[in-house]
């Protein structure tokens, strides 16, 4: 048999299936922001658009890495980089995909956040409406990069601003430029 030192309670990190951890856990915070639109385009051609390849099409600002994508596209598991407005770098994982009604994205930024954001897409009358629902779960006590990722006057422009290139590039097949 053999024998395991036991670390002392401070360096004990993991936790056993149906254990609890000891101590107490931190709750930090977390902020889930939704938001609804239609445009005018039938879910099956919009869900190809929300690919971090395709998004060079259709949004100016798009900058992405693609590391990881056997088909060249979004797909499961498929892995990109962006860098946030303070330059962190953020890796993207594509965590469910289901054409042409939901697409999800898990997001790590090391040190400061992770978060998920869920796209569904969902047929109606004169097109498709999206829901954009993101999640932010801090990693590290609040701090300036997470306070300014989940501002919701800072959420409501981008997706005011993602919603007119999007319905613009449904119209005309061009990317609007600023």
């Amino acid at each position: 048999m053999t024998s395991h030192p036991t670390p002392p309670p401070a360096a004990i990190h993991a936790v056993s299936a149906g254990a609890r951890p000891r101590g107490s856990v931190a709750a930090l915070p977390s902020v889930t922001r939704t938001q609804r639109f239609i445009v005018p385009a039938e879910p099956a051609r919009v869900f190809p658009l929300l690919c971090p390849v395709r998004e060079f099409d259709w949004i100016p600002t798009w900058h992405a890495e693609i590391l990881h994508s056997v088909s060249g596209v979004a797909e499961e598991d498929c892995v990109f980089r962006t860098e946030a407005h303070d330059g962190a770098a953020m890796t993207w994982v594509v965590s469910r995909y289901e054409p042409p009604t939901r697409i999800e994205f898990t997001c790590f930024v090391p040190g400061h956040y992770v978060f998920r954001l869920k796209i569904s897409l969902e047929p109606v009358a004169g097109g498709t409406q999206l829901t954009w629902t993101r999640h932010w779960l801090a990693t590290a006590p609040a701090d300036a990069a997470f306070s300014a990722a989940t501002a919701v006057e800072d959420f409501d422009t981008k997706m005011a601003a993602l919603e007119g290139l999007l319905v613009h590039y449904l119209r005309t097949g061009e990317m609007l430029r600023p």
